[in-house]
Order: structure tokens, then sequence, then C-alpha cells
């Protein structure tokens, strides 16, 4: 072998064994990266959940979180050391690998916890004495490192992550948007959302990238607002919120692409609004519906885009109960039934409809009775919810046409069931 060829030898050995070099490197950045997570947070364990459901039962000694199976089987949370503990909320992670639960298991106020169904275990995973709702899920939310959840706190939606316990502040919206290990976010300009309520209820993320929903609690009710995130260049401020609508009742909801439902129960005009002639009538204030639900979503500069899908006249006899939205965002389930005079609520069932503009001119009956929380199945193909039957509320689940209806718990009084958003594969 000649000189040049030694030559050329030479440097592809050494080539190759940069090569394995690099390669041995990130291997080891990788597993350090792996084991850094590990040891913050050990949650080990696949679980399948497919067609699971999770309730809590409020029995005379608290909230119990129970899991029922494809074939109706219970499944318990385990319980704590505590004696007398309440369990007032349970949601699934985005993966429906575990059940979060907002409970009082180690003090006083309410923590969020969570259930890995593997090891059987039930660990708190937030910090801080300030009580703390059920974290909601989005698949918006996962990343490589991360489990994020939002959660309502003191009147205020944080973000929560659960492999740290770490919350950063959501709505109100605040400059400094990083709070490392502490009980809320930083102070956010309150003063901009007093016209719209004293406190927030829930936020979710819209269809554009930068913009937020959120829903308020005033003393009239509740209202929906648009939040953009940021700061306006020239003033530094945070962008001003929108008003979208208010309503004695209302309820906020998206599906994963950050499409919203919202269903209006006593339409309200904004205080101090002025009122179009064509709602002037006899001297008096008539609104343009009692209730209704909408399909909204955002323009690409962050422009509303409503749609009716079914309204209820300001004389009307009904009301739009509970609602539910498929993942998919195809079809809605809403529980219909008469207005009280004293603004209560008596359902009468549970309806289907096309999630479309218009959409409640094609209304398919699902079950009759006393129904309130419906929760589609991820396929869409069931769908769960809650039924009154003397004093006991029980936990039913039926067809997404309404047949093969099943009562699966045996007694009680069930809250919140929802479906795993886990699907086989």
């Amino acid at each position: 072998m000649g000189q040049n060829g030694l030559a050329f030898d030479m440097k592809k050995q050494v080539a190759t064994r940069f090569v394995i070099g690099a390669i041995a490197i990130v291997a080891m950045a990788l597993g350090y990266w792996w084991f850094q997570r590990f040891v913050q947070d050990p949650d080990l364990g696949d679980f399948d959940s497919v067609g699971h459901v999770v309730a809590v039962n409020l029995t005379r000694e608290g909230g119990r979180v129970v899991q029922f199976d494809e074939s109706g089987k219970e499944i318990a949370a385990p319980n704590p050391e505590k004696k007398v503990w309440d369990d007032r909320g349970a949601s699934w992670s985005s993966d429906g690998q575990r059940v979060f639960i907002s409970s009082n298991r180690e003090q006083e106020s309410y923590s969020v916890y969570r259930w890995n169904p593997v090891k059987n275990v039930v660990e708190r995973r937030s910090k801080g004495s300030i009580s703390q709702a059920v974290p909601w899920f989005s698949k918006q939310f996962v990343t490589a490192d991360t489990q994020m959840g939002w959660l309502l706190a003191g009147g205020q939606i944080l973000a929560l992550d659960v492999r740290s316990g770490d919350t950063s502040q959501v709505l109100p919206q605040a400059m400094d948007r990083t709070t490392q290990g502490s009980e809320g976010g930083s102070i956010g300009a309150m003063s901009m959302y007093e016209k719209f309520g004293e406190s927030f209820v829930l936020a979710r993320p819209t269809n554009v990238e930068g913009y937020l929903y959120g829903l308020m609690r005033n003393d009239e009710g509740y209202a929906v607002i648009l939040q953009r995130l940021g700061a306006e260049p020239e003033s530094g401020m945070p962008y001003p919120p929108q008003e979208i609508f208010r309503a004695r009742r209302v309820q906020l909801m998206t599906d994963d692409a950050g499409t919203a439902l919202v269903v209006i129960d006593g339409f309200q005009f904004p205080p101090n609004a002025e009122i179009p002639k064509e709602f002037i009538k006899d001297g008096k204030v008539v609104p343009p519906f009692f209730a209704a639900i909408y399909k909204m979503s955002l323009g690409a500069l962050g422009e509303v885009q409503a749609q009716l899908v079914a309204a209820i006249p300001t004389d009307g006899k009904e009301s739009f109960g509970d609602a539910a939205l498929s993942s998919d965002g195809t079809k809605i389930a809403v529980v219909i039934g008469g207005r009280l005079e004293d603004n209560g609520f008596e359902p009468a069932g549970l309806l289907s409809m096309p999630f479309e503009e218009n959409g409640g001119q094609k209304i398919v009956p699902l079950v009759q009775g006393a129904i309130s929380s419906p929760d589609w199945s991820p396929d869409g193909s069931k769908v769960v919810y809650l039924k009154r039957d003397g004093q006991d509320v029980d936990v039913y689940r039926a067809n997404g046409d309404g047949s093969g209806e099943t009562r699966l718990s045996d007694g009680g009084n069930w809250s919140m069931p929802k479906f795993s958003p886990q699907v086989a594969k």
C-alpha cells in the first residue's frame, strides 16, 4: 500500500471513530435527559383505558373517584392515609394513560393528584396552598418533555406542568408569564377585565395561535372573551380583551382543532351597550333569543366567526342544558328541557345534532329523562351521561344513536363522567 493509500485509510478510520464517538455522545445525552426526567417524575407503565369512563361518586364521606372499564367493572382509586378526604373532580391526561384528581388528600386545600392505575398509586403533582381545580388537558398541549394542563386557582387560569409541579399564568394575561414553583402566576392586568367579570372560570385555546378564549363570572352571569396574547408594540401593554357573548349561563368548550362550542342560556346585552332599535319594543329590551348554540372559530387575523347552530326564541318555553362536543368537532350532544319560573331548568332528554350552521334542524333524539353531563367517546360511537332516578344520580352509557342504554353505576350521587380519550390501536 502506498503512502497516499495508507493516509486515506487512516483518515477513514479516524472518521469512523469520530462518527461512533458522536453517536455515543448523543446516546449518552439522551440517556441523561431521560434519567433527569425519570428522577423528577418516575411515572412508568402503559395503561389501556380504551372505553373507560372516570366519574366521581359524591358520598356522605366525600367524593370518591372511580373508573368504569369497558365491561362496566368498577376500578376505585386507592385511599389515602388521611381518614377524611374529598375528591371533587377528575379528568384524563390527553393520552388516557393517567387520571388527574382535585382532592384534599394531604391537606385542607385542594391540590392536583395523579392516579397511575398501573402502579395503583395516587400522588400529588401540584404545589402551594391555594385550592386548585382539576386540570383540563388538550392534545394541543402535548410536547416531548412536558405534560401540561390548565386549571382554575384563585379566580385565575394557570398552566400546570405535572412533571415538575410548576405553574405559569394563562389568564389574566401577565407580562411575566413564568412562575417557577409558586402558588399562582404573576399578577396580570386584572383591571382590563373588570367590565367582563370578577374572576375567570376557564380558558381554552383557539384555532389560531396567539389567541385564547376565556369564560368569566360576573354578578349577572358569565361572559365569553377573546384574548390576544402578547403586547401592543407601541404601548408595551397587553392587548385588550374582546367580549363575544354574555348570558345568565354559558358553556364553552373546544374540539381538538380549537373550534369552540358556545351554549347560551338567558342572553344578555353588555352593560351600557347601545341596544339596536330592532331589539326595543314598547320601550323594553327584547333579546334576539333566549338560548342559543354557536359554532365559533377565528379567521387568520383573529376575527371572530360565529355560526348559529340552534336557537330558542325569547318567548320559548324550552332551553338548553349541559352539552358535549365530539373530539373531531362534527357533532354535539345537548340536554333539552323546560324553563322554570325561578330561572331553573328541568331536563327532559338528550339530543344530538351536527355541529354546523343550522344543525338544529337535523336533531336526533337519543334518550329521555333527567339527563346531565353528557360526554362523547373519542370516536363518537358512544355517549356517557348522568340520569336522575328518584334520589339516585347514576352514570349511564349508550350508543351514539341512543340505543343500548346501560347503567354503569349502582346508585349514589355521581358527577363528571368522562370518557378516556384513548382509542383502540
